[in-house]
């Protein structure tokens, strides 16, 4: 055919393949593209490639023609003379340029695609290159240096291919092996890279001059090269994190990451003074006139500068250099954005202003801000104050013009920005000597006052005020939402609480004097603007407060008063009346109206100050609430005031002296141990909880704060101690155990958290008293009524079971115990328990063994409630709950007699629970969320069982417990195994975490267990869950999977010295083969655990030498160049490894070379099958094509015509190269296996042929032999789970029907271990599952001359084998390499393994 009649065929093509898809068949649309797969895998010809380029009226013709020259290239490099590859760089460079307007953008970037391939090809051979023969770098900077705007472009448009294919192409895209594709990077970095650098700075410089014209042109270009200098400034370069990757996009919202230029750019960066450059670029644009444009270009070298401000590595690897550079810049930031002390900058520029601060402090630290001179240390200081200030005043939620937001068009870039810069002042506050500079005292004072005029109605002019608050409709709490900002601006109060302590009770007590006045106002008309400025003020005041006064701790930290708070009030107490100080707070209390003027106020330290402020607030608080005026206070200033009070409880009540240097007297007599008013204050917070719990019982957000504020006095050993003897606590509790109004209206989780707290508090106590207290109280009746369900329910089923005269009546009395009246309280009753557990666990062992044996007859009535609310999702939720912090909080203190009950009644559970559930299945991820919540909870309750191993606070000292811990958590695997090894439920993150986590500890520490309990059935169903984990989890999962090997195979060495292996310890065999192929040869991401995997891979191969050793030969023959690293490991391991610690070690040093060696070897090898994943049908196909897996071109048609999508459950990864689930415990094999089975089998598979595929599953591999058959042929298709005989019938249909039209296919139900005798004899067969031995029936139904592949084996330890049968019946057998496949077993197990009972 000649060049004009493929034109003529591939336009044709293209407008088919590009037609809309109602206007065009499947079919069709399938034949244009398989002209142009075709048509890329034809014969090189530059000549034809030419004349399509240059002919063709259809861009997509063109593309199709670049990507088979690129393609061409890279693969017939060796074969191509110097003379045509030039020919190729001259004739494309030409090409582009001369049509540089008119090209489609995909079409452009193919071309210079191919320039830049041939670049780096050419750079990874360079010793036989001259230095003149890289034409394209020379041509890149010979464009970048022209005059000629054109040809500037040009070359900006080549320099961005060049940034593209060194930053993101994979090695094997040009061909090259990984090891030559960082060479060629470096190069690239250390040579082109700088010099178009160079270029750029001096382009950029030179049309300085013409940006102050309006021409479009000249900003268009100035743009574009900023554009290009960002895109270097963000490059990843060698020495950096090889595998960290980041977009090569300009953008406002792009993340700095370190700059590490090598050592050969220092002249560049230092002696031309870059920083200077580019402060010198941004003063030039600054002088013109004040544009949108310009102000674009601006920011445009502002980024640039944030990029310069993150230098790092090489360069500046010494301190001294370091400072110099930090000062330059430093310097020339000061001057630039400082002049004469103010400020100047436009607000947009404030987002990257703030990055270069930022990145400043934070990659040269506060230790090297700090050696700066004073005067320029100052100078930032100041500069980074007012910057502060601007954002602030924009920024925050109450102003009504956040200009900032507008400007950036994006909401939350103003409050990032803000917290950005910060976070940066709280690196410098935490580690800077806050008095060595002048001006930072005046600088936070300002901040702080910014800070509290933008968040509070400042005027006081509330009647007049008029601004309408802006309505925040984010959910989320302003403490939580703003909590950077007030962590910062609680540091800067604290480092000025001289001055912010003060000022910040005044406000406190001007607003609540406020609040109070408009109350006591004999006007009937509330002014509700000013009413809820009022309410705003107080809600910031009181976080802004609570941040000075405290730090922000973890949950389990200890918490102290600050040290610039204990010390300042130390200070105060010579100005203080100690006394007076004391009893201001009585005094508070008790005269609600009393008016804390200056002079009442005289002499009172400031923090006993802000807590009387506070109490003052409350009592205000308390006033409405009681007189029912719930309009006068918000129920934000409600949460932010418990929350207040739960901080200062936390930090402040009994605190430890010995904690503290300098103790303030003041303090110590307030709220230190044994003080006056340390009970006092206790008890008034008590009665705040109680009255909360009346006042806002509706109010969630009011009750969560209550319930913790009280969790936070029960579990401070002082404060409980004051609580239980106050009639308020044991009514409190009396209401709760009750569950009476108001505590119905309270969510559960907070009724629970007060229980806790009331546990918490009673076995905390020392006292008989309180113990007889808390058992008669509270424990007995919730046992009372625990019991008194449990025994009307049974009473009431063994008269319905004995069918008296009064079943009717009896029936009907069972039923009212599933009403949603019953259901509630028997969950509020389980979670009483679990908060009972969760307040016990924080008691001595004594207290908490005490909750046990109180406990045991409980539990066996839960059992019973378990039983009968088995159907019920929130009550079968909580019991595991409660089991599962029994075995959390509990078990470790118990003995072992104790521990042998325990066990009894978890075993117990997980009986009931496995009775209850089995043959229930979800079939999706998400469909019961319930039961995966079930699932959950169950598996972690088994993993805490595990920690008696590790932790035992019990008081005995045996060695030898009765109870093996491991038997227990096993047995619970054997009878959950069905449902947790679900298909779907491992899919689920937080259950396949637990599950791994479970079985990697199990193996551990109880091997032996595995092998003593689990039946091979069992055993191989735990090993495919091992082996699911590994290929489709992340490295944490896959961590725990070689650990759960590891320990296993180290049993078996075990075992094996003992001489006591059984059929078990085979099993594991098939991972040695698989972990030295996923290393050796696909090299995934595996590697990344490197020493877990080699330590897996040795200990395997000490307990399997001879299967090793099997393997490598196997490897030997299938790449002769991985021969010689083979031997060498052979070698270095010997014929009978014997495992210990230090031949462990030696062998992972020496594996990883070995592994780095074979990686270099396969990293270019094309036949690897594994690495031909696709996103599309078309790409997978193509890439098993490229890869050599598809060999035969029928039956690479084949496979495209039968797009693998149609038979998957899901689309997401269903042009994966792996096995995936199609439910029943069976996989839809890997892409590659299908090659292998078809290509194994293709001499059979003519048209006319019989073929039969048993255990057809999905149907794709039974479509795919049907159209190899066809015209003429017949597929038939035999599986014994009529659900996937019916799923394959759809699937099929979906784009095959021609096939059951025509009679070319049929999909039977049967058990294919019989194969099909109705359509027998075949002339091929193909077995998708594991056949125990040799499948001779099958064998019997080929034809003379057929060919049989199957997997043969048990579930670990199976290899693929083909049998070709001979003219006298008889057949040749051959072994072709280790698989891992589905049992082939009948339709009940089938059922069985994917948790299915057919009969229920």
């Amino acid at each position: 055919m000649d060049m004009e009649n493929i034109r003529q065929v591939l336009e044709d093509a293209a407008q088919i393949f590009l037609s809309a898809a109602n206007t065009i068949t499947n079919e069709r649309r399938r034949e244009a593209e398989k002209v142009f797969l075709q048509f890329r895998r034809s014969q090189f010809s530059l000549d034809l490639y030419r004349y399509l380029i240059e002919h063709s009226s259809s861009s997509y013709v063109v593309y199709q023609t670049l990507t088979a020259l690129r393609e061409g290239i890279v693969k017939e490099w060796s074969s191509l003379d110097d003379a045509l590859k030039e020919q190729v760089v001259q004739y494309l460079l030409s090409y582009v340029y001369t049509h540089y307007s008119t090209l489609s953008g995909h079409v452009r970037e193919q071309a210079l695609q191919i320039l830049v391939v041939i670049n780096k090809r050419r750079k990874a051979q360079r010793a036989q290159i001259a230095k003149n023969g890289f034409t394209v770098s020379l041509a890149l900077s010979n464009l970048l240096q022209s005059a000629n705007n054109q040809e500037f472009q040009f070359g900006l448009t080549l320099l961005n291919a060049f940034i593209n294919e060194y930053s993101f192409s994979n090695a094997n895209e040009a061909g090259l092996t990984v090891e030559q594709r960082h060479s060629v990077k470096r190069d690239f970095e250390e040579n082109e890279l700088k010099t178009v650098f160079e270029l750029l700075l001096n382009k950029l410089q030179s049309n300085l001059s013409s940006i102050s014209n309006s021409s479009s042109s000249d900003h268009s270009l100035f743009s574009s090269i900023l554009a290009a200098i960002e895109k270097i400034l963000l490059w990843n370069f060698s020495s950096s994190f090889p595998n960290a990757r980041r977009h090569m996009e300009s953008s406002n919202n792009v993340e700095t990451i370190d700059w590490r230029p090598p050592v050969s750019w220092k002249q560049l960066v230092f002696d031309q003074q870059l920083v200077e450059f580019f402060f010198h670029i941004y003063g030039t644009l600054k002088s013109l006139n004040e544009t949108k444009i310009i102000l674009q270009r601006r920011c445009q070298i502002l980024r640039c500068l944030s990029q310069l401000a993150c230098l790092n590595g090489s360069l500046v690897s010494d301190e001294q250099c370091r400072l110099r550079y930090l000062t330059t810049f430093s310097h020339y930031f000061v001057q630039t954005f400082l002049i004469n002390s103010t400020l100047t900058i436009h607000l947009i520029e404030c987002f990257d202003l703030s990055n270069i601060i930022s990145n400043l402090i934070t990659l040269f630290t506060v230790k090297g801000f700090c050696s700066m001179n004073n005067d320029l240390c100052n100078s930032f200081l100041q500069l980074m104050s007012q910057i502060t200030v601007l954002l602030c005043r924009t920024t925050t939620t109450t102003s009504s013009n956040n200009q900032l937001d507008k400007i950036i068009e994006d909401p939350t870039i103003g409050k990032d920005t803000f917290d950005r810069l910060l976070q940066a002042w709280s690196r410098l506050l935490y580690g800077i000597d806050f008095g060595r500079f002048a001006n930072l005292r005046s600088l936070a004072i300002e901040i702080f006052d910014t800070f509290l005029q933008t968040h509070l109605n400042i005027n006081g002019n509330y009647e007049a005020n008029d601004l309408d608050l802006i309505d925040n409709d984010n959910d989320e709490d302003d403490r939580d939402l703003f909590s950077e900002q007030l962590i910062c601006i609680g540091l800067f109060g604290r480092h000025i609480i001289d001055y912010s302590l003060p000022l910040l009770i005044r406000l406190l007590m001007d607003r609540t004097k406020k609040l109070y006045d408009m109350m006591n106002n004999s006007s009937s008309n509330i002014n509700t603007n000013s009413l809820d400025q009022i309410n705003d003020d107080l809600h910031w005041l009181l976080l802004i407060s609570g941040h000075v006064l405290t730090e922000e701790y973890d949950s389990d930290e200890q918490k102290t008063i600050p040290e610039a708070v204990m010390s300042f009030s130390s200070q105060q107490v010579k100005y203080c009346d100690l006394n007076k100080s004391v009893q201001i707070a009585q005094h508070v209390l008790q005269q609600s109206q009393l008016d804390l003027s200056d002079e009442i106020m005289q002499g009172v330290s400031p923090v006993t100050q802000c807590l009387v402020a506070v109490l003052k607030l409350s009592e205000t608080e308390r006033l409405f609430c009681s007189k029912g005026q719930f309009e006068y206070i918000s129920v934000q200033v409600a949460v932010s005031l418990t929350w207040f009070i739960r901080r200062l409880a936390a930090n402040y009540l009994g605190f430890d002296e010995q904690s503290y240097k300098d103790v303030s007297q003041t303090l110590s007599m307030l709220l230190g141990k044994g003080s006056e008013m340390l009970e006092f204050l206790t008890n008034y917070f008590l009665s705040k909880v109680v009255i909360n719990l009346q006042m806002w019982a509706s109010e969630s957000d009011v009750i969560k704060e209550t319930a913790d504020l009280f969790v936070t006095l029960s579990m401070k050993k002082d404060s409980s101690l004051i609580i239980i003897k106050n009639d308020l606590f044991w009514t409190l509790a009396n209401n709760v155990i009750t569950n009476q109004m108001p505590i119905q209206l309270i969510n559960e989780e907070y009724k629970r958290s007060l229980i806790k707290g009331i546990t918490c508090s009673c076995l905390n106590n020392t006292s008989d008293e309180y113990r007889l207290h808390f058992d008669r109280s509270i424990f007995q009746i919730l046992n009372q009524r625990l019991k008194s369900i449990v025994e009307s329910i049974h009473t009431l089923l063994e008269q319905i079971k004995l069918n008296t005269s009064n079943k009717t009546h009896c029936t009907n009395a069972l039923q009212t115990f599933y009403t949603e009246n019953v259901l509630s309280q028997i969950s509020t009753l389980i979670n009483s328990y679990c908060g009972l557990i969760e307040g016990g666990s924080r008691c001595l062992s004594e207290q908490i063994t005490y909750l046990f044996e109180h406990s045991q007859q409980t539990l066996q009535y839960i059992l019973d409630l378990f039983d009968f609310y088995h159907n019920y999702c929130d009550q079968v939720q909580i019991i595991l709950e409660l089991f599962s912090l029994y075995a959390e909080h509990v078990l470790v203190y118990l003995n072992q007699n104790h521990t042998k009950v325990f066990y009894t009644y978890v075993l117990r559970l997980l009986q009931i629970f496995t009775k209850c559930n089995y043959g229930k299945k979800t079939k999706e991820v998400n469909a019961d969320e319930d039961f995966n919540a079930h699932i959950y909870t169950l598996l972690n309750c088994l993993n805490h069982l595990l920690a008696k191993d590790f932790i035992d606070f019990s008081n005995e000292t045996s060695s030898h417990p009765e109870v093996n811990v491991g038997d227990v958590i096993l047995y619970g695997l054997i009878i959950c195994l069905p449902l947790i090894q679900s298909d779907n439920l491992l899919k689920i993150p937080s259950i396949s975490l637990c599950y791994y986590k479970l079985v990697s500890s199990l193996c551990e520490q109880h091997s032996e267990c595995l092998f003593r309990l689990l039946n091979q059935d069992q055993y191989s169903i735990f090993l495919s869950t091992i082996k699911s984990g590994l290929d489709n989890y992340d490295n944490e999962i896959c961590k725990m999977c070689l650990e759960t090997i590891q320990s296993l195979a180290l049993y078996t060495i075990k075992q094996q010295k003992l001489n006591q292996t059984n059929e078990k310890s085979k099993y594991l065999e098939h991972f040695l083969d698989y972990l030295l192929q996923e290393t050796v040869i696909t090299t995934t991401t595996l590697s990344d655990l490197f020493d877990t995997l080699a330590g897996t891979i040795y200990t395997l191969i000490c307990a399997y030498s001879n299967q090793f050793y099997q393997f490598l030969g196997q490897m030997k023959q299938y790449d002769e160049n991985l021969s010689i690293i083979i031997d060498k490991l052979a070698n270095d391991i010997g014929q009978r490894p014997d495992y210990n610690r230090k031949a462990k070690l030696s062998f992972t040093v020496k594996f990883e070379s070995i592994f780095y060696q074979s990686y270099r070897i396969v990293a270019f090898n094309s036949n690897m099958a594994w690495r031909s994943s696709g996103a599309s049908h078309k790409e997978l196909i193509e890439n098993l094509y490229r890869n050599g897996v598809i060999k035969n071109q029928r039956i690479k048609e084949a496979m495209l015509r039968t797009d693998r999508g149609d038979f998957t459950d899901r689309t997401s990864d269903a042009y994966d190269d792996r096995p995936q689930s199609i439910g029943y415990a069976v996989t839809i094999s890997a892409p590659h296996m299908h090659c292998f089975g078809l290509e194994i089998l293709k001499d059979q598979l003519k048209p006319g042929a019989k073929v039969l595929d048993v255990g057809s599953g999905s149907g794709y591999l039974t479509a795919c032999m049907a159209r190899l058959v066809h015209p003429g042929g017949k597929a038939i298709g035999v599986d014994h789970i009529q659900e996937l005989v019916d799923k394959s019938i759809v699937n099929i249909k979906k784009n095959n029907k021609d096939l059951f039209d025509e009679g070319i296919i049929e999909i039977h139900k049967g058990d294919g271990r019989q194969g099909y005798e109705a359509e027998a004899p075949y002339d091929a067969i193909h077995v998708g599952a594991a056949a125990p031995d040799t499948p001779h029936e099958l064998i019997r139904q080929l034809k003379v001359g057929g060919r049989l592949v199957s997997p043969v084996g048990g579930t670990f330890g199976q290899e693929m084998i083909t049998y070709d049968k001979k003219a006298d019946g008889s057949y040749e057998e051959k072994r072709h390499m280790g698989v891992m496949y589905v049992p082939l077993t009948d339709e009940k197990q089938q059922y069985a393994s994917a948790g299915i009972r057919k009969d229920l």
